[in-house]
């Protein structure tokens, strides 16, 4: 592989882009301030790692602006419907598919956040292998603050990363957990000043990329044993969930509050 860096193929490049650096490929979100993912977005930032197939040995993925991902975006016209629910059901249906192919990456991802990762963009973060955080850097699986199930198969990953009490903790309140705490319980394996995620991300992929690759991958595919099956059984479960939660007045005013920027009023209809 060359040594100097290279524009390759993947994605639409209005959302996604792909550099190279050598052995290392750097996947970039590009719907800032906060890059809020649909179903489009997403698969094009999954294209966008299956494509590293035989190019890179590791993949940084990061994004342009205040936030890492902010979640799902439900002011787009492919945002599921939560009025709906058979809207709901075949648009985050369509959503998790990708998210699947995310899981399935053929690289080593180092993810590198800044600002905030709430819920499909924990989900995503937790897909990588790897996370870089920077000090001012949050997570967040807010979900029963929206008046859904969780998704994007946090069900599963966040109890395989932090253990199924903090997990529960972090499910059932919906509360911030800041890049302090993140890299105590395990979210992210190093905390940074802010402004260095992705340099020291690229670090960490350019040390996994100078592995014998062989190696590397059967390694990896030890670590992740069952973990892509494993998330597309969880968001199986968690879209039947979000489903017949859809159309509940809950679930209305819980994403019509966030909208807003509001408090939700819930009264568990």
């Amino acid at each position: 592989m060359s040594d100097a860096p290279e524009d390759i193929q993947g994605g639409d490049a209005q959302d996604v882009s792909v550099h190279q650096e050598r052995d290392v490929a750097v996947v970039t979100l590009r719907r800032p301030p906060h890059n809020l993912l649909t179903e489009p977005v997403l698969r094009a930032l999954a294209d966008a790692i299956h494509g590293l197939r035989g190019v890179a040995r590791a993949a940084v993925v990061c994004s342009e602006g205040r936030s890492f991902c902010a979640g799902a975006n439900f002011r787009s016209g492919d945002a599921p419907d939560p009025t709906d629910h058979g809207d709901f059901e075949a648009r985050t249906g369509a959503f998790y598919e990708q998210a699947v192919r995310v899981f399935e990456s053929p690289v080593p991802l180092v993810a590198a956040v800044q600002g905030a990762a709430i819920g499909a963009g924990l989900g995503l973060a937790l897909a990588c292998d790897l996370c870089v955080v920077g000090e001012l850097g949050w997570f967040q699986a807010n979900f029963v603050r929206l008046g859904i199930h969780p998704g994007f198969a946090l069900s599963t990953t966040l109890p395989r990363v932090v253990g199924p009490g903090r997990a529960a903790e972090m499910l059932l309140t919906g509360r911030r957990v800041v890049a302090a705490e993140a890299g105590r319980i395990g979210i992210a394996q190093r905390v940074v000043p802010d402004g260095d995620e992705v340099d020291v991300a690229l670090e960490m992929a350019q040390q996994i990329a100078t592995g014998a690759p062989l190696a590397v991958s059967a390694t990896r595919t030890t670590l992740r044993h069952g973990l892509a099956d494993a998330a597309r059984e969880a968001m199986r479960h968690e879209l039947a969930e979000q489903a017949a939660l859809a159309g509940t007045a809950d679930a209305v005013e819980g994403v019509r509050a966030m909208l807003e920027g509001r408090d939700p009023a819930f009264e568990g209809r």
